[in-house]
Protein backbone atom coordinates (compact mmCIF):
# COMPACT_ATOMS: atom_id res chain seq x y z
CA UNK A 1 0.00 0.00 0.00
CA UNK A 2 1.38 3.18 -0.88
CA UNK A 3 1.14 6.31 -3.27
CA UNK A 4 -2.67 7.80 -2.66
CA UNK A 5 -3.47 5.66 0.56
CA UNK A 6 -0.72 7.83 2.60
CA UNK A 7 -1.40 10.93 0.98
CA UNK A 8 -4.04 12.56 3.60
CA UNK A 9 -1.96 11.13 6.25
CA UNK A 10 0.56 13.80 8.70
CA UNK A 11 3.96 12.57 9.50
CA UNK A 12 5.46 14.25 12.53
CA UNK A 13 9.54 14.07 11.51
CA UNK A 14 12.27 14.37 13.83
CA UNK A 15 16.03 14.32 13.46
CA UNK A 16 18.32 17.13 15.04
CA UNK A 17 20.63 16.36 11.34
CA UNK A 18 18.95 18.35 9.44
CA UNK A 19 20.08 16.23 5.96
CA UNK A 20 19.26 12.92 7.46
CA UNK A 21 15.69 14.65 8.13
CA UNK A 22 15.15 15.29 4.66
CA UNK A 23 16.66 12.12 3.40
CA UNK A 24 13.85 10.42 5.79
CA UNK A 25 11.41 13.06 3.91
CA UNK A 26 12.09 11.94 0.48
CA UNK A 27 11.72 8.24 1.66
CA UNK A 28 8.62 8.91 2.62
CA UNK A 29 7.20 11.12 -0.22
CA UNK A 30 8.10 8.06 -2.84
CA UNK A 31 5.69 5.80 -0.30
CA UNK A 32 3.31 8.68 -0.85
CA UNK A 33 3.27 10.69 1.97
CA UNK A 34 2.50 14.37 1.71
CA UNK A 35 2.14 16.45 4.96
CA UNK A 36 4.77 16.71 7.33
CA UNK A 37 5.59 18.47 10.58
CA UNK A 38 9.32 18.82 10.40
CA UNK A 39 11.35 19.44 13.43
CA UNK A 40 15.14 19.26 14.51
CA UNK A 41 14.65 20.87 17.97
CA UNK A 42 13.09 19.45 21.03
CA UNK A 43 11.11 21.86 22.31
CA UNK A 44 9.30 22.88 19.32
CA UNK A 45 8.73 19.12 19.01
CA UNK A 46 7.04 19.41 22.51
CA UNK A 47 5.46 22.33 21.30
CA UNK A 48 3.10 20.90 18.51
CA UNK A 49 2.19 17.91 20.25
CA UNK A 50 0.39 19.91 23.09
CA UNK A 51 -1.02 21.33 20.09
CA UNK A 52 -1.79 19.34 17.67
CA UNK A 53 -2.59 16.04 16.30
CA UNK A 54 -0.50 13.15 13.82
CA UNK A 55 -1.31 10.48 12.62
CA UNK A 56 2.28 8.71 12.68
CA UNK A 57 5.65 9.78 14.33
CA UNK A 58 9.21 9.36 12.63
CA UNK A 59 11.73 10.09 15.46
CA UNK A 60 15.75 10.22 15.23
CA UNK A 61 17.27 8.37 17.82
CA UNK A 62 21.00 9.18 17.97
CA UNK A 63 23.82 7.54 20.35
CA UNK A 64 23.21 10.62 23.00
CA UNK A 65 19.10 10.24 23.14
CA UNK A 66 19.07 13.92 22.79
CA UNK A 67 15.76 13.57 24.62
CA UNK A 68 13.44 11.33 22.76
CA UNK A 69 12.89 8.03 24.82
CA UNK A 70 11.38 10.57 27.64
CA UNK A 71 9.59 12.41 25.00
CA UNK A 72 7.66 8.74 24.10
CA UNK A 73 7.52 7.96 27.79
CA UNK A 74 5.36 11.24 28.32
CA UNK A 75 3.71 10.63 25.12
CA UNK A 76 2.22 7.33 26.52
CA UNK A 77 1.78 8.72 29.91
CA UNK A 78 -0.12 11.71 28.82
CA UNK A 79 2.01 14.42 29.66
CA UNK A 80 2.59 15.21 26.05
CA UNK A 81 0.51 14.93 23.31
CA UNK A 82 -2.96 15.01 22.46
CA UNK A 83 -2.66 11.11 21.48
CA UNK A 84 -0.57 8.95 23.53
CA UNK A 85 -1.35 5.98 21.37
CA UNK A 86 -0.18 7.53 18.34
CA UNK A 87 2.14 4.79 16.45
CA UNK A 88 6.01 5.93 17.08
CA UNK A 89 8.50 4.56 14.67
CA UNK A 90 12.06 5.46 15.79
CA UNK A 91 15.60 5.29 13.18
CA UNK A 92 18.87 4.96 14.19
CA UNK A 93 22.22 4.69 12.78
CA UNK A 94 23.43 2.54 16.25
CA UNK A 95 22.50 -1.18 15.43
CA UNK A 96 23.67 -1.40 19.11
CA UNK A 97 20.89 0.63 19.74
CA UNK A 98 17.88 -1.58 19.06
CA UNK A 99 18.95 -4.11 21.26
CA UNK A 100 19.10 -1.30 24.34
CA UNK A 101 16.66 -2.19 27.43
CA UNK A 102 15.40 1.80 27.56
CA UNK A 103 14.45 1.48 23.67
CA UNK A 104 12.90 -1.59 24.23
CA UNK A 105 11.21 -0.68 26.93
CA UNK A 106 10.39 3.56 25.83
CA UNK A 107 6.67 2.12 24.07
CA UNK A 108 7.81 2.77 20.56
CA UNK A 109 6.23 0.46 18.47
CA UNK A 110 9.35 -0.18 16.02
CA UNK A 111 13.30 1.22 15.85
CA UNK A 112 14.48 1.01 11.62
CA UNK A 113 18.16 1.19 11.25
CA UNK A 114 19.72 3.64 8.87
CA UNK A 115 20.06 3.31 5.80
CA UNK A 116 17.11 1.68 5.15
CA UNK A 117 15.39 1.63 1.73
CA UNK A 118 12.23 2.47 0.71
CA UNK A 119 11.20 -0.96 0.63
CA UNK A 120 11.85 -1.33 4.53
CA UNK A 121 10.49 1.79 5.43
CA UNK A 122 7.24 0.55 3.59
CA UNK A 123 7.13 -2.41 4.89
CA UNK A 124 7.46 -1.27 8.95
CA UNK A 125 4.46 1.87 7.81
CA UNK A 126 2.53 -1.18 6.48
CA UNK A 127 3.26 -2.95 9.80
CA UNK A 128 1.63 0.12 11.55
CA UNK A 129 -1.18 0.13 9.31
CA UNK A 130 -2.08 -3.35 9.16
CA UNK A 131 -0.53 -5.37 12.20
CA UNK A 132 0.16 -2.85 14.68
CA UNK A 133 0.81 -4.85 18.02
CA UNK A 134 -1.71 -4.44 20.93
CA UNK A 135 -1.08 -2.54 23.84
CA UNK A 136 0.10 -3.83 27.09
CA UNK A 137 0.29 -2.00 30.63
CA UNK A 138 2.52 -2.75 33.85
CA UNK A 139 3.99 -1.14 36.49
CA UNK A 140 6.75 0.20 34.88
CA UNK A 141 5.86 -0.69 30.28
CA UNK A 142 3.22 1.41 28.57
CA UNK A 143 3.17 0.34 25.12
CA UNK A 144 3.00 -2.50 22.58
CA UNK A 145 2.87 -5.95 23.58
CA UNK A 146 6.22 -7.42 22.29
CA UNK A 147 5.08 -11.09 23.66
CA UNK A 148 5.45 -13.58 21.39
CA UNK A 149 2.31 -15.02 19.52
CA UNK A 150 1.64 -18.06 21.52
CA UNK A 151 2.21 -16.29 24.94
CA UNK A 152 -0.44 -13.64 23.84
CA UNK A 153 -3.12 -16.24 22.90
CA UNK A 154 -2.47 -17.75 26.39
CA UNK A 155 -2.46 -14.66 28.39
CA UNK A 156 -4.56 -12.52 26.32
CA UNK A 157 -4.64 -9.24 28.43
CA UNK A 158 -3.41 -6.65 25.36
CA UNK A 159 -5.76 -3.95 24.04
CA UNK A 160 -6.60 -2.54 20.61
CA UNK A 161 -5.73 1.01 21.30
CA UNK A 162 -6.84 3.68 18.66
CA UNK A 163 -4.97 3.88 15.01
CA UNK A 164 -4.37 7.61 13.52
CA UNK A 165 -2.67 6.21 10.90
CA UNK A 166 -5.08 3.11 10.33
CA UNK A 167 -7.92 5.70 9.42
CA UNK A 168 -6.28 8.06 7.97
CA UNK A 169 -5.01 5.56 5.70
CA UNK A 170 -8.27 4.06 5.16
CA UNK A 171 -9.72 7.09 4.68
CA UNK A 172 -12.36 6.75 7.87
CA UNK A 173 -11.78 9.48 9.52
CA UNK A 174 -14.88 8.31 11.99
CA UNK A 175 -12.25 5.59 13.31
CA UNK A 176 -9.62 8.41 14.02
CA UNK A 177 -8.62 8.54 18.08
CA UNK A 178 -11.05 11.08 19.63
CA UNK A 179 -11.18 11.71 23.42
CA UNK A 180 -14.12 9.10 24.32
CA UNK A 181 -12.37 6.13 21.99
CA UNK A 182 -9.00 7.33 23.33
CA UNK A 183 -10.49 7.53 26.96
CA UNK A 184 -12.34 4.21 26.52
CA UNK A 185 -8.67 2.23 25.51
CA UNK A 186 -6.94 3.97 28.71
CA UNK A 187 -9.99 2.96 30.77
CA UNK A 188 -9.36 -0.72 29.57
CA UNK A 189 -5.83 -0.65 29.87
CA UNK A 190 -5.90 0.90 33.33
CA UNK A 191 -7.90 -1.96 34.63
CA UNK A 192 -5.23 -4.14 32.96
CA UNK A 193 -2.76 -2.53 34.80
CA UNK A 194 -4.33 -3.53 37.63
CA UNK A 195 -4.35 -6.67 37.16
CA UNK A 196 -0.42 -7.19 36.35
CA UNK A 197 0.51 -5.49 39.24
CA UNK A 198 -1.56 -7.64 41.36
CA UNK A 199 -0.27 -10.65 39.80
CA UNK A 200 3.73 -9.05 40.32
CA UNK A 201 2.73 -8.57 44.28
CA UNK A 202 1.22 -11.79 44.48
CA UNK A 203 4.38 -13.46 42.61
CA UNK A 204 7.10 -11.31 44.92
CA UNK A 205 4.77 -12.42 47.89
CA UNK A 206 4.71 -15.94 47.19
CA UNK A 207 8.50 -16.38 46.72
CA UNK A 208 8.94 -14.46 50.03
CA UNK A 209 7.01 -17.16 51.66
CA UNK A 210 8.53 -19.83 50.00
CA UNK A 211 12.19 -18.58 50.60
CA UNK A 212 11.44 -17.68 54.32
CA UNK A 213 14.39 -20.39 55.10
CA UNK A 214 17.15 -19.46 52.45
CA UNK A 215 19.99 -18.11 54.49
CA UNK A 216 20.11 -14.61 52.62
CA UNK A 217 16.86 -13.63 53.86
CA UNK A 218 17.77 -12.13 56.60
CA UNK A 219 20.27 -9.74 54.20
CA UNK A 220 17.62 -8.82 51.65
CA UNK A 221 14.55 -9.22 53.90
CA UNK A 222 13.64 -5.19 54.11
CA UNK A 223 14.39 -4.04 51.06
CA UNK A 224 12.31 -7.31 49.43
CA UNK A 225 9.36 -5.75 51.57
CA UNK A 226 10.13 -1.93 51.02
CA UNK A 227 10.07 -2.46 47.10
CA UNK A 228 6.51 -4.67 47.62
CA UNK A 229 5.53 -1.37 49.85
CA UNK A 230 5.94 0.70 46.50
CA UNK A 231 4.64 -1.37 44.02
CA UNK A 232 1.14 -1.62 46.70
CA UNK A 233 1.18 2.01 46.45
CA UNK A 234 1.28 2.30 42.69
CA UNK A 235 -1.72 -0.55 42.64
CA UNK A 236 -3.75 2.26 45.21
CA UNK A 237 -2.68 5.57 43.45
CA UNK A 238 -3.92 3.40 39.92
CA UNK A 239 -7.45 2.90 41.70
CA UNK A 240 -10.36 4.89 40.06
CA UNK A 241 -13.51 6.01 41.99
CA UNK A 242 -15.69 4.03 39.85
CA UNK A 243 -13.33 0.19 40.80
CA UNK A 244 -15.37 -1.69 42.97
CA UNK A 245 -15.16 -0.88 46.70
CA UNK A 246 -13.09 -4.50 47.49
CA UNK A 247 -10.05 -3.34 45.30
CA UNK A 248 -9.20 -0.43 47.43
CA UNK A 249 -10.16 -2.45 50.87
CA UNK A 250 -8.00 -5.49 49.80
CA UNK A 251 -5.24 -3.45 49.09
CA UNK A 252 -5.53 -1.34 52.41
CA UNK A 253 -5.73 -4.92 54.02
CA UNK A 254 -2.56 -6.15 52.04
CA UNK A 255 -0.79 -2.62 53.28
CA UNK A 256 -1.35 -3.02 56.45
CA UNK A 257 0.13 -7.20 56.85
CA UNK A 258 2.73 -5.36 54.94
CA UNK A 259 3.50 -2.75 57.44
CA UNK A 260 3.15 -5.50 60.06
CA UNK A 261 6.24 -6.83 59.02
CA UNK A 262 8.74 -4.48 58.83
CA UNK A 263 11.09 -4.01 62.46
CA UNK A 264 10.39 -8.02 62.87
CA UNK A 265 12.57 -11.02 62.60
CA UNK A 266 11.25 -13.01 58.94
CA UNK A 267 8.32 -14.90 60.28
CA UNK A 268 6.97 -18.25 58.14
CA UNK A 269 3.00 -17.20 59.55
CA UNK A 270 3.49 -13.63 58.79
CA UNK A 271 4.44 -14.22 54.87
CA UNK A 272 1.83 -17.04 54.58
CA UNK A 273 -0.41 -14.47 55.83
CA UNK A 274 1.12 -11.74 53.21
CA UNK A 275 1.01 -14.24 50.72
CA UNK A 276 -2.81 -15.27 51.12
CA UNK A 277 -3.36 -11.02 51.23
CA UNK A 278 -1.97 -10.62 47.82
CA UNK A 279 -3.49 -13.90 46.76
CA UNK A 280 -6.76 -12.19 47.61
CA UNK A 281 -6.20 -9.07 45.87
CA UNK A 282 -4.70 -10.92 42.57
CA UNK A 283 -8.41 -12.47 42.91
CA UNK A 284 -10.14 -9.46 43.06
CA UNK A 285 -7.78 -8.09 40.67
CA UNK A 286 -8.69 -10.40 37.76
CA UNK A 287 -10.46 -9.35 34.15
CA UNK A 288 -14.04 -10.47 33.24
CA UNK A 289 -12.91 -13.28 31.03
CA UNK A 290 -10.29 -15.14 33.48
CA UNK A 291 -11.37 -18.18 34.67
CA UNK A 292 -10.27 -18.83 38.90
CA UNK A 293 -7.47 -20.92 39.49
CA UNK A 294 -8.41 -24.29 41.91
CA UNK A 295 -6.02 -23.24 44.25
CA UNK A 296 -7.40 -19.54 44.91
CA UNK A 297 -10.52 -20.89 46.83
CA UNK A 298 -9.86 -19.11 50.03
CA UNK A 299 -8.33 -15.94 48.59
CA UNK A 300 -11.62 -16.08 45.95
CA UNK A 301 -14.12 -15.96 49.05
CA UNK A 302 -12.26 -13.55 51.12
CA UNK A 303 -12.21 -11.07 47.94
CA UNK A 304 -15.99 -10.94 47.89
CA UNK A 305 -16.47 -9.80 51.17
CA UNK A 306 -16.24 -6.39 52.26
CA UNK A 307 -15.08 -7.73 55.98
CA UNK A 308 -11.73 -8.55 54.40
CA UNK A 309 -9.67 -7.80 57.14
CA UNK A 310 -11.13 -9.94 59.69
CA UNK A 311 -12.24 -12.31 57.43
CA UNK A 312 -8.96 -12.94 55.97
CA UNK A 313 -7.34 -13.65 59.46
CA UNK A 314 -9.86 -16.35 60.16
CA UNK A 315 -9.54 -18.51 56.47
CA UNK A 316 -5.76 -18.09 56.68
CA UNK A 317 -4.93 -18.00 60.82
CA UNK A 318 -8.70 -20.63 61.47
Amino acid sequence: MHGAYYADATVLLFDRKRHVRKQTRSVLNVLGFKNFLEFGNMEELRNILHAQRTDVAVLALDTTDCGVLKLIEDIRSQRCALDPFVPILLTTWDAKMRAVASVIESGADDVLLHPFSTAQMGHRIETLVHSRKPFVVTERYFGPDRRSSAVQKTDPTSIVVPNALQAAVSGNRNAAPNASRIDNALGQLRRLKLRNISRNIWYRADKLHKEQADPTMPDRYVAELAGLRKTVTVYKKTLSPTDPVDLSTLCDSLAGVLAGLFGQPVNGKGLFLLEQSALALRVASKLDHEESDAGDAISDAVAKTGRVQADLIRAVMG
